[in-house]
């Protein structure tokens, strides 16, 4: 927990209400909410390649009801926001530039090879795959492509 100037008064405040010192309420707050950040850091939510499902999220998420404070816990809407922000740093772009296209050559080899009678090699490759990965929306039944891709970081970290 941060070291705010309303939270320092927070805890001078039950400090002196109970007879203690503000350090060992901090303490005390403080070991109170670190279970809840350790149980969020073991989420695997932080891959910049998935986007999980509010299902999927709801599966992983442990949310607690606490008296007088109330719910602690992830928040999906909270997710979708940081995964926004991250995709916007990561700089996402349309899976058009990913989409298959064929190369005038390819296509003069394949006619080439069918007039000769030969069975043609099959033109599976993919414009810009080896620069970009695909990102993933991640379900119950499975993943499925979220039609975005993401550049691939290379050894010079570009």
């Amino acid at each position: 927990m941060g070291r705010s100037r309303t939270d320092e008064s927070e805890f001078r405040r039950i400090a002196s209400e109970f007879g203690l010192d503000s350090e060992d309420v901090r303490k005390a707050v403080n070991s109170f909410f670190e279970m809840f950040l350790k149980d969020a850091a073991k989420l695997p939510f932080n891959h910049r390649r998935k986007i999980y499902t509010k299902e999927k999220f709801d599966e992983y998420v442990n949310v607690r009801n606490i008296p007088y404070i109330g719910r602690l816990g992830p928040a999906y809407s909270r997710y979708l926001r940081w995964r926004g922000n991250e995709a916007k740093e990561v700089s996402q772009v349309p899976r058009s530039t990913y989409q298959s296209r064929y190369l005038q050559s390819d296509i003069e080899n394949m006619a080439a090879e069918i007039l000769s009678g030969k069975t043609p090699t099959p033109l599976i490759k993919r414009k810009n795959s080896e620069l970009y990965e695909r990102v993933w929306l991640v379900g119950q039944d499975g993943k499925k492509s979220a039609r975005q891709v993401i550049p691939k970081e290379t050894e010079d970290g570009i």
